[in-house]
């Protein structure tokens, strides 16, 4: 198994957990102690759900396609058709930061199962449990089908030291943009909307956000630290995760709220 298809199965392999632990607390096994902030709808789900399905199996049929640079491309490659921003990760290749950024991710997408720990949250979890599926499947399908349609070069590509064999991979052109810390925002600030949606006047509230901004953060600069994306995919990729992980909540919101 490739990182790349790693790194799928992983994130589908969360959105599994989820589901599983949302039909385990569904409302139908037990009753919320207090009215929930969401509500589902079928007009919403639907699209929702099929929109993601559909733009992410394009997607893989996308990148099924791709076809790997050859060396003679890769040696045809000018940096100076970089911008000038996004020039220095060009120098950078290193597989500790590489490796470091996955357990930020891997982290970033187990956190929101911290909310079990809530019990108002718990017992509506069949709720709070789609909205976290739909969170995932969204930000998922935006951030793959984008790198597929735009195939940028990862900056690696223009290093010297970055081994052969990792240039030729098909994900050496899945640049734009970052979903690792697509990943990790839509995530993390799902979590922080969440858990202020239901804890509205908490004293808690300001760490929860400084966290949730925080851990795509230093995601997002391990991404750059290890060769595999310049500054403006990993700018786009903590807008677009970030901008998921509240929206799809907010879709969400009873009408009285």
């Amino acid at each position: 198994m490739t990182n790349s298809n790693y790194l799928l199965f992983s994130k589908y392999t969360c959105i599994l957990i989820f589901l599983l632990v949302g039909c385990f607390y569904s409302p139908t096994t037990m009753q919320a102690q207090t009215p929930s902030p969401y509500e589902l709808k079928w007009a919403k789900e639907t699209p929702l759900v099929l929109g993601g399905l559909i733009g992410g199996s394009v997607s893989v049929v996308l990148k099924k396609r791709k076809v790997p640079l050859t060396e003679a491309q890769l040696n045809q490659l000018d940096i100076n058709g970089i911008p000038r921003f996004d020039r220095w990760p060009t120098r950078n290749w290193d597989t500790n930061a590489q490796k470091a950024s996955d357990v930020m991710m891997f982290t970033a997408m187990a956190a929101p199962l911290v909310l079990l720990l809530d019990k108002n949250i718990r017992n509506d979890f069949g709720t709070v449990g789609t909205i976290a599926f739909e969170t995932y499947l969204i930000n998922g399908m935006l951030t793959n089908l984008t790198k597929e349609l735009v195939r940028r070069k990862r900056p690696y590509l223009y290093n010297s030291n970055a081994p052969l064999h990792k240039k030729q991979e098909a994900d050496a052109t899945s640049s734009f943009f970052s979903g690792h810390t697509s990943v990790s925002a839509s995530a993390t600030f799902m979590l922080a909307k969440i858990y202020s949606d239901y804890h509205p006047n908490s004293k808690y509230k300001p760490l929860v956000w400084t966290t949730a901004a925080l851990i795509p953060a230093i995601t997002a600069f391990l991404r750059i630290k290890g060769g595999k994306h310049f500054p403006s995919d990993v700018i786009v990729g903590y807008i677009a995760g970030a901008s998921v992980g509240v929206l799809i909540p907010v879709l969400h919101h009873k009408k009285n709220n």
